[in-house]
């Protein structure tokens, strides 16, 4: 591992909302955020939302509470508190829940998500994969394997949603992604092609509900 060079740590801490670094200050080293942000600032890419991380689901939730409001609404999905109304979207993740940052980067399928940023007590720290910024210059995903619970399916879709982006995928990435998702198939019935395929499909659409089944592109 390694760290973000001076200048993309301080372009990170300029887009974070007030709210976000106080947050960070106030609990040094056991809460981080880390992904998604990091990357788009990182490569100029539009920011969505900021994926906040801290060591247990009850430690999401008072931090999602602390900051919701009239104007600030929180709801509960299947993986975060998420709270609206500000700059960013806020997502206070509980579904994984981390004591260090650098547990929570290993637990990212791709290289170029593997970064993280939080406050130490003294100072704002960073930490990213060895690879990220080599691969985040080429567009290029790396997948790491990692041992995590994760929905079946959803480094594919992501890897879809990159690709769309205009990264590319070695055919390494693309056939650890494809075994991970073979592995699900196992005790899901007869083992044929056409069974696999609507198996492959239906555990797709569990990642992403928000694909439409009837598209005329599916």
């Amino acid at each position: 591992m390694t760290e973000l060079i001076k200048e993309d740590l301080n372009w990170c801490l300029r887009r974070l909302p007030k709210v976000v670094m106080d947050i960070l200050k106030e609990n040094p080293g056991t809460v981080f955020v880390s992904g998604g942000f990091v990357r788009s600032c990182v490569s100029g890419e539009e920011v969505n939302d900021i994926d906040i991380f801290s060591s247990s689901e009850q430690s999401a939730e008072l931090l999602a509470r602390r900051i919701s409001d009239e104007n600030h609404h929180l709801i509960k999905t299947e993986n975060a508190f998420t709270v609206l109304g500000y700059k960013y979207t806020l997502q206070f993740i509980f579904r994984w829940s981390f004591k260090t940052p650098s547990e929570c980067i290993e637990s990212f399928d791709f290289t170029i998500a593997k970064a993280a940023i939080w406050d130490d007590g003294k100072a704002y720290q960073s930490l990213i994969d060895e690879r990220f910024y080599i691969d985040l210059a080429a567009k290029r995903l790396v997948y790491c394997c990692p041992q995590r619970n994760e929905d079946a399916g959803g480094s594919m879709l992501r890897l879809f949603k990159f690709y769309q982006r205009g990264y590319r995928a070695p055919l390494s990435t693309m056939g650890a992604v494809i075994a991970r998702l073979i592995q699900k198939l196992e005790n899901r019935g007869e083992w044929t092609e056409d069974n696999n395929a609507k198996i492959i499909t239906g555990l797709l659409r569990d990642v992403d509900p928000s694909i439409d089944p009837e598209h005329y592109a599916h």
